[in-house]
Order: structure tokens, then sequence, then C-alpha cells
């Protein structure tokens, strides 16, 4: 069997051999048969390439005499996401997204003065907002057309930037494609590791992937030295090479728009303040869309059951909303939470990223799910839409732990995507009713929650002690600042001190201390912080 005959029995199709010709195969061709044609063109021969993992079909691809047999292999591997590997004597073209090949440890790299060694990360405003994949459809007869997509992680990010293809494609798949791409940009600007290892690893090289202290990384760069081998590895993300986003089709009848408004998803959140700026009486409003063709909302508020609407506010921003996927059990708040994992579903196609743990205690990946506070650590989107969230901080800024069932809310608590309204003190443990209407709609609905002032709820003390000694009890506590962090930590503007319980009697004090001479035996200690608009919070306590 030839050389041609032997490609044609791999494809299926029919190489005529003088002029290296093929007679293709309905609607379009494999992209492994495409590949190794262009490699026969450039002289390459059929056994020094190896074009076995590659999946997809082409619809079309124009060069010319002229073209260099890479350049097109480039513009195939950018929309169809493989690279070209030389080993083994034979160029290998490998998919990307596969299953890492090696799990490695600081401990497996040599240590020539860089081991581990991060090269700087890109800031993340450097990854345009809106991304156009320009191609040329075949279901529109070759008319050249734009796909777009918008992912952007920071809101500084107002970039767009625009990539070119050669490769005819089909609107779903140009779609697809700019996503894809997109997603890999989001995740390649987290920078590259720099490492080298000995020779008995020898066999690893470009475009395989590696884990290395659990980080998947995809190698870009080998280069050969004496007694071991240097690598440059880029971040790289599975799910980022799926999607099954449709595209908007070229030169077809535009339907008319919709006549129905998207309607608007509202959640209320009474929960402790987020920043300092907010140290006020009152709560948070989230708002999203449930549907396209929506561009924000009016949210009134009603304090008598709907009778009569006191206050409105326009909203034009979307928060990131979604809800559990799976049940997400208590866990202590006293360390983290690497037991539990949970996936949550969003409402749209947002991004959520992962953060340390140094991270998460500077209030990166800060979110709510029912009414428990908590920081992301590890996420994955396992399906589009869908996150696994496989380490969490727990209980975070005072709020109660809780056992949260499937379907709970889940809320990304971004600032700048949320409001803060002020509430009346008269509003405290009354329910309010909030009337949502979605701009251009004739159509409410209407959303009741009872307000219990948590921006203002004082924490619980902190390391309550009780010692005796000469007839008297002396009773001593930590304070729990609601303001700042870390080392930084303050009351709030309505703090108005402590209240200590003893036996039953109350004692006021702006001390984090308390003596009482000849208690009773047995007495149990309460204390708590005080506010002037929400009154006694959470008490600590302890039997002396």
């Amino acid at each position: 069997m030839s050389l041609f005959d032997d490609l044609a029995a791999q494809f299926g199709g029919v190489f005529d051999k003088p002029g290296l010709s093929y007679t293709p195969l309905p609607a379009s061709w494999p992209v492994a048969e495409v590949v190794a044609e262009i490699c026969l063109r450039a002289g390459l021969p059929f056994d020094r390439i190896n074009i076995q993992g590659l999946e997809g079909s082409v619809d079309g691809l124009p060069v010319s005499p002229a073209d260099a047999a890479f350049t097109a292999i480039e513009s195939l591997a950018q929309i169809y996401l493989f690279d070209a590997s030389n080993f083994d004597g034979q160029i290998h073209f490998v998919p990307r997204g596969g299953e890492p090949v090696v799990n490695l440890t600081l401990d497996d790299l040599i240590d020539d003065g860089k081991e581990g060694r991060k090269l700087k990360r890109k800031d993340s405003i450097t990854v345009p907002r809106v991304l156009h994949l320009e191609y040329y459809d075949i279901e529109g007869g070759l008319a050249a057309d734009k796909q777009t997509s918008d992912r952007s992680l920071d809101n500084r990010s107002t970039a767009e930037t625009k990539v070119q293809t050669k490769v005819i494609m089909r609107a779903d798949d140009a779609k697809r494609s700019a996503v894809i791409n997109h997603k890999i940009g989001i995740e390649e600007q987290r920078g590259d590791w720099e490492f080298s290892l000995p020779d008995s690893l020898s066999w690893l090289t470009d475009a395989d992937v590696i884990t290395l202290e659990g980080e998947r990384l995809r190698l870009v760069e080998t280069e050969l030295d004496e007694g071991q081998q240097n690598y440059v590895a880029r971040y790289d993300r599975k799910s980022a090479y799926q999607s099954a986003i449709q595209g908007v089709p070229v030169q077809k009848p535009i339907d008319p728009p919709s006549l129905i408004v998207g309607e608007t998803i509202l959640h209320f959140i009474d929960s402790h303040i987020i920043r300092d700026a907010d140290d006020r009486l009152g709560y948070y409003v989230a708002v999203g869309r449930a549907s396209d063709n929506w561009t924000g909302a009016l949210v009134e508020l009603s304090t008598d059951g709907g009778q009569n609407y006191i206050d409105s506010v326009d909203v034009q921003v979307e928060a990131t909303i979604g809800e559990l996927v799976d049940p997400l059990p208590a866990h202590s708040v006293y360390y983290p939470d690497t037991t539990n994992t949970a996936r949550i579903r969003l409402v749209l196609d947002d991004e959520l990223e992962s953060a340390t743990l140094a991270d998460m205690m500077n209030r990166a990946n800060l979110a709510i799910i029912g009414n428990e506070l908590v920081n992301l650590g590890t996420v994955e989107e396992v399906e589009p839409q869908v996150w696994e969230v496989s380490s969490w901080l727990r209980g975070r800024k005072g709020s109660a732990v809780a056992a949260h069932p499937a379907g709970a809310r889940f809320i990304l608590m971004q600032r700048q995507f949320m409001f803060f309204i002020d509430a009346e003190l008269f509003e405290l443990g009354r329910e309010l009713t909030f009337r949502v209407t979605s701009f251009g709609s004739d159509q409410s609905h209407v959303e009741n929650a009872t307000f219990t002032g948590q921006s203002q709820t004082e924490r619980q003390p902190g390391y309550l002690g009780a010692t005796r000694s000469a007839g008297n009890l002396t009773i001593t506590w930590q304070g729990a600042g609601r303001l700042g962090g870390s080392t930084q930590v303050g009351m709030g503007t309505q703090f108005d001190g402590y209240q200590v319980m003893i036996g039953g009697t109350v004692h006021k004090t702006q001390n984090e201390y308390y003596i009482i001479a000849e208690p009773a035996a047995n007495t149990l200690v309460q204390v708590q912080q005080l506010n002037k608009l929400t009154g006694a919070g959470p008490a600590a306590e302890v039997t002396a």
C-alpha cells in the first residue's frame, strides 16, 4: 500500500497521487486529514507525523503556494486547540484539555536557584473585556462575519480585541471558538512557571499537561541541558476548552425584537456589612436577569404590605447569582472547610476564580449562601455555568454557620454590583415589601422579607474567662469589632459598650473586664456587645 493509499484508507477518502489532490468527503473534512495533507505538501513523510488524537471537521481553509505550512497549521491550531510537539522521531499534534501525565511537587524540581519560580503574573486588566473572532461563514455564502465573547473578570477592563482566522467556519463553531479562546486568555493571564527537572523526567515534552503542587499546567517550552531539562509551563484549565454556547447565524432573517421583557431576579440581603463605609442601619439588594431583553429594573419599597411605596431605586447592574446544586453541610468557622464539596449553578455564563487561603483571608471571593457569608477557595467549571467548589472559609464576618440544602441561593458579594439601602429605625423587625418592575415591562412581581438589622448587630465577644480570687470573681473578655480587618479592627459608630449578666443580674460597662464580690458557686456568666440601634448581640458565656 502506498503512502497516499495509507492516508486515504485511514480517513475513508480518495487521494489522486500525481497532484496530491483529494476527493473530499461530503460537507467537511476531518481536521486530522487537513493537517496531514499540509504536512505532505510541505514534504514531510506520512510516517513522521502523528495525527491520531485530532478531532473535529473543517469546512474550508484557503491556502496559496506562497503560504508557509506552519502558518496554515497555526490557523487550525488556534480554532481546534492543539499543539505541535516533536518527539520519538515524529511531529505529534496533541489536542488541548487532556489529563495530566504526571503529578509533581516542589521536591521533584532541581534547586538551581529558581526552584518553582513563578514568572510575573499579568494584571487581569490586560485581558480584554470583549474578544471578537472574525471569520468567513460557509452557511452565509462565505460572507465575512464576527462572533463575540464578553467575559471580563476585572471591571477596570474596557478593552476590545479582535482575532482573525482563515478557517472557514459555521456560526456555532465560531462562537464556541471565541468563548474558549477568551477563557484560555483569562486563565493564562495568571502567568507562567519556570523550573528544571532531572533526567528521569526527560520524557516530558512540549504540550504535555502536568500538575505542580496541585496546579494544572501545560508545558510550552523545553530546553535540554546537561543533566537536566528546563521547562516553561503555563496555567491551564480543562474546562476552558469546553463550551456549548451557540453563535449568531449570518444572513438569516432577523426576527423582530421580542416584546417580552426579561424578568428581574431580586435578592434581599440582610447581612453584616462587607465594607466599612456601609456602617449604617440598612441592607443590601442584589439584582440580576433571568433572561435576555433586560436593561434594568425599578425596585420600590413598601413598609405597609404594599399599600404605599415610599422609596425606589433604578438598578442597571447585575450581580453574579446562582444556587447550590448539591447540599452543603455545616462546618467549623475556626479552620478552612476542605471536607465539603458542592456545585453551584450560575444563572448566567459568569466566571468564578479560585483563591488561595491568603486571598480568602483578605476578603477575596466573598459570597453569601442562604444567609451565611463564605469565601470560595478552589473552584472549577465542570460544565457550562456549573462550578464545583472544594474549599471554603465558613461563617465569615460573624454570620451563623448553617447546613444549606440544594437550591439555596448563591450571590457573589461584589460591592460594585450591589446596592446598600439605608433603613429607618422603625423598620427593624418589620416585614418589607419590594415591588420589582423590569424596564419596559408593565408587569411587576412582589417579594417580602423581614428586616432584622444585621448590618448593626454586634458580634460575639471572644476569649471570655472568669477567675475567682480572694472572694472576688474577675471576668475578662476581648471585644470583636465590626470594622477593619487583620490587626486593624475597630468598633462601629453605634457600639455602646458591654452587657454582663451574672446569675441573672445585668451590669453594663465600657471596659473589657468586670469584677464582682462574693458570687455564688457555679455562676453562669454571659457577656454581650451592645449597639445603640439593635441592642445586645450574641452572648459569650462561661460557668464560674
